[in-house]
């Protein structure tokens, strides 16, 4: 088979991993990209679209017209958001289409990106809003699936169109799944051998926190325990942010401890937490009772906003309580996330689903 993954950029790196999976399954697969992700993770098509990505202008564009990408995000309630534009928002993106048509029709002919059979939306986002390029597939008989590991659905919402077209709704973000009958729940691909190996360093216990957004993440609250402790322990905070992932590694392999996130809801953990337990550091969230049971055998040392503090306070004293943490971290990410089974889990997915017969590759 040949199975094409569209994202607006490569995010954490995942979606290389999920080529790698498929191709390591027999299959043919491709990446195509609408910009280059800030923290230089690889590329396979990028097609350099402009009008979007992070771009300071960009953001404060759509912060005046009210975009509903801009919506503060939240966890933790039944409500669905189905992405609805206001009337500027409207004219922006049609004078986009106007400009983006051409290149992917040149990119279409060039990559042959009509010739695939799964088509992988990442956060349900195609190249248009209307959702005009998968509703074209969806009619020659392509099977489209959309994939949720971001602030999406929490955010935008659903663009209704390509909602409608998909097959196969998938999301690796606990609250989604509980929030979303439609969506099935996959790990998150990882690739262990990636990692640098943990090198602690200094005299003071280091903790990481690595925000892509700090509110989500709980930030304030981090710093704020941190701070709190900081004039009876040897402790301190390393906040990593603004870094290429490789100097992001390089940074975390020197900690002796990692806090991934700490606000309410169902958020629990992501790429940060698969990095940080892979290397054997052990790895602070926060963890609903939902999530946990979910997740039984998960390796978190698990806080609250409200205990957070005492948490610290223990980990910082207790090297007992690093090391038996730490030590449990790789072992779950191989047995949960490492790239080959979430690819051989997703490939029974197609097969139940009658999209692929019999066994392939390794």
């Amino acid at each position: 088979m040949r199975i094409l993954h569209v994202s607006p950029q490569n995010y954490t790196g995942v979606l290389t991993l999920y080529l790698k999976g498929h191709r390591a399954l027999g299959h043919e697969s491709r990446l195509v990209t609408f910009y280059r992700a800030k923290n230089a993770y690889e590329e396979d098509i990028c097609l350099d679209l402009p009008f979007v990505g992070p771009m300071e202008w960009l953001w404060k564009v759509k912060r005046l017209v009210g975009a509903g990408s801009m919506r503060v995000p939240f966890t933790g309630t039944s409500e669905r958001i189905i992405w609805s534009p206001g009337f500027v928002e409207r004219l922006l993106l049609g004078f986009r289409n106007a400009v983006w048509t051409p290149r992917i029709a040149r990119a279409t002919a060039l990559y042959s990106l009509d010739d695939f059979d799964i088509y992988h939306y990442e956060g349900g986002m195609s190249f248009f809003r209307d959702g005009r390029d998968v509703i074209r597939l969806k009619k020659a008989g392509k099977r489209i699936v959309s994939s949720y590991h971001g602030l999406d659905l929490r955010m935008r919402g659903a663009i209704k169109p390509v909602w409608d077209a998909t097959d196969l709704h998938l999301t690796c973000e606990f609250d989604l799944f509980c929030r979303y009958p439609e969506l099935e729940y996959i790990f998150l691909p990882f690739d262990p051998s990636a990692m640098p190996a943990a090198k602690p360093r200094g005299d003071r216990i280091r903790i990481c926190h690595a925000p892509r957004i700090r509110a989500v993440k709980g930030t304030e609250t981090v710093i704020s325990a941190v701070e709190s402790l900081q004039g009876s322990l040897p402790v301190e905070l390393v906040l990593i942010e603004g870094l290429s992932h490789a100097e992001a590694l390089a940074v975390k392999s020197t900690c002796h401890a990692a806090i991934d996130q700490i606000a309410d809801g169902d958020m629990g953990y992501g790429v940060n937490s698969l990095e940080s337990l892979s290397m054997g550091i052990p790895t602070i969230t926060n963890l609903s009772e939902r999530y946990r049971e979910f997740i039984p055998d998960h390796p978190f040392i698990l806080a609250t906003p409200d205990n957070l503090a005492r948490v610290l306070r223990e980990v910082v004293l207790d090297d007992d309580l690093r090391r038996k943490h730490g030590e449990a971290g790789p072992g779950w990410i191989q047995e949960r996330h490492h790239w080959l089974k979430v690819a051989r889990s997703l490939h029974d997915t197609y097969r139940r689903l009658g999209w692929e017969n019999g066994e392939s590759g390794t």
